[in-house]
């Protein structure tokens, strides 16, 4: 299901990409027997959250990967440079579990995630996974940074 969502992004087809993730989202909330804890919801929004993790890793090195120290920042068209705190709900958790999957701390992590996934409403779940998506297909796009240059996110 990622896959297709990202396939989706990839293809500049955001009708049919809010049209899965709206979806997913009400199947979440569902009774439905075929639901089952964790929300396949959940399960997309882990997978994507930690593919981004991966490509960060795969971007700029391996020693990135469990290194509390790392700070990673977005880098808007403007050039502004923004930290995960500064982002509004839901990007805010979803970006601080990126960071908590890269510092190798899975529980806290999913933890990040958690509160997307049980405690906010549908509107923030569905901005969450559709945000998370296109930003894992604008840094598949980006090429590796140079080593003396600053990422582009």
């Amino acid at each position: 299901m990622g896959g297709r969502l990202l396939a989706l992004a990839h293809e500049n087809g955001y009708s049919e990409l809010t049209e899965e993730v709206a979806a997913l989202v009400s199947s979440a909330g569902s009774d439905s027997p075929s639901q089952i804890t964790p929300p396949l919801y959940g399960g997309v929004l882990r997978w994507t959250v930690s593919t981004i993790a991966d490509v960060v890793v795969d971007k700029i090195g391996p020693q990135v990967r469990g290194d509390e120290n790392f700070e990673l920042t977005i880098r808007t068209e403007s050039g502004r440079h923004v930290r995960p705190e500064e982002l509004p709900q839901p990007e805010s958790t979803v970006m601080k579990a990126v960071v908590d999957a890269l510092a190798g701390d899975s529980i806290a992590a999913r933890s990040d995630l958690d509160e997307v996934v049980f405690a906010m409403d549908w509107a923030s779940q569905m901005e969450a996974l559709v945000e998370a998506v296109l930003w894992l297909d604008r840094l598949l796009d980006t090429p590796v940074p140079d080593g003396n240059d600053t990422p582009p996110w």
